[in-house]
Formats: structure tokens, sequence, C-alpha cells
């Protein structure tokens, strides 16, 4: 037994002395106390489900320990991730513990708020929705906008029930006809309702600006031909 311990004998020590050391360091170290946002992340949401609540973005943790420790601690990326994928519809509670945290064994959690984090789900609804066109700016003199067309015209909305009960259209994100002398094509992003948790399929259209000339000569042709059906009055911005 004796020559076990013997065996090596000056590597033990340095590594025992080592060992004293860092727990002097750690020991005699000035304590600090801070408070750090650990952000919430929804992972796994079925498709066929929608957020019924509006989830905790963040949640405060506060830390005490060794200064540097905590300081360390800080600055680590830490995030809290509720996995919903086979949850049901229903109210589901998820609890945040300091095992979420991975803290040296010297830091310590003083507190978390909210410690408990609740998410409700719900059945998601579809239904169609109208494309409608925001306008930005105006063609060069002597030119304006006839019509604004969108294929497909119409797109498909999903979300809570309530929440599609006056959703008759969505909008495009503003289109700039400001340098437009003939009709044109573009790709248009389509905007969510803001507040909502709705789901847009697809999420960008083509959109056809046909230009007319406000003298009565005809615009200059465009380079697209077959112009889809759809047509909507749009909104200038």
């Amino acid at each position: 037994m004796l020559e076990r311990i013997l065996t090596n004998w000056p590597f033990k020590l340095l590594s025992l002395a080592i060992a004293m050391a860092l727990w002097a360091f750690v020991v005699g170290q000035e304590k600090a106390e801070i408070t750090v946002k650990m952000p919430v992340e929804v992972a796994g949401l079925p498709a066929d489900m929608a957020l019924g609540n509006k989830v905790v973005n963040e949640v405060e943790v506060r830390l005490y320990g060794p200064q540097s420790l905590v300081r360390q601690v800080a600055v680590k990326p830490m995030v809290k991730q509720l996995e919903l994928a086979g949850l049901k519809v229903g109210e589901h509670s998820f609890q945040v513990v300091p095992e979420d945290l991975d803290l040296p064994p010297s830091v310590n959690v003083v507190r978390i708020s909210p410690d408990r984090l609740q998410v409700v789900l719900a059945k998601r609804f579809t239904r169609q929705a109208a494309v409608r066109p925001v306008i930005k700016g105006n063609p060069p003199e002597d030119f304006e906008v006839a019509e604004v067309t969108f294929q497909p015209p119409a797109i498909k909305v999903s979300g809570l029930k309530q929440e599609l009960a006056d959703l008759d259209w969505v909008w495009t994100v503003p289109l700039d006809v400001s340098k437009l002398k003939s009709t044109t094509t573009v790709k248009a992003a389509l905007r969510p309702p803001p507040g909502r948790t709705i789901r847009l399929e697809p999420s960008a259209v083509q959109a056809v600006i046909k230009i007319r000339p406000r003298s009565g000569r005809p615009a200059e042709p465009g380079p697209e031909t077959d112009e889809p059906k759809g047509a909507a009055e749009p909104a200038v911005k």
C-alpha cells in the first residue's frame, strides 16, 4: 500500500499543490452577486398546433459566488429550450432548475424568476386570404399605376381560430414604383399581421405591376406578357 502511495510521488505532490492553490484562489476571492438573463426558446411546435398564450421570452437568474467565476457564467450563452414535440392540445408547465445553467461548483443560484413557464397549445385552423399590395412612391411623370395582380391571388393562412375570424386579406411589403415606366413583375414578400401567431403559405408571391401613361400614349412594353388574374386596388404608402 505504501509503495502505491509513494509511486510517482513528485507528480502527486504537484497535483495536490495545484489543487490547493486553486481552492485557495477560489475561496479567497471577493464574492459577487449578479443577475443574468436567459433567453427562452420554443422548439418542436407540432405543425397542426399554435401557441395559445404569450410565452415568457426570458428568465432572470440571480447568481452568487467568486467574482471571476460569476462573470464567466454571465458572459456564457445560456438558453432555456421548451421542447413541444409530442405534446397534445392543452396547458403544459416547464420547470427552470439550476441544472439548466451548467454552473461551476462554487457558483450558486440565489433566485430564478420565473422558475416555471406555462405553454398553452391550441389547434391550428386554416383558411384562404386574398393578397393586397402596398405601393411605395409614384411612377415618373406622365405614368401611373393601373393595377396590381398576383400569382397566386390568394394564399393559405393558419393560426388560432379567433385570429383568423377577421383575416380576409394580407398585405405585401411596400412595392417601390418610383422608377417604373412599364409593366413589371417582381417577387413580393408578404407581411404577417402583427401580434398574431399567423403562418403564411407561401410567404411571397409574384406581383405584376401594370403601368399606364397619364397622357393616353401607350406605355412602354414590359418584360412579362403573361399576367395572372386577380386584380387588387393598391394601397399607397
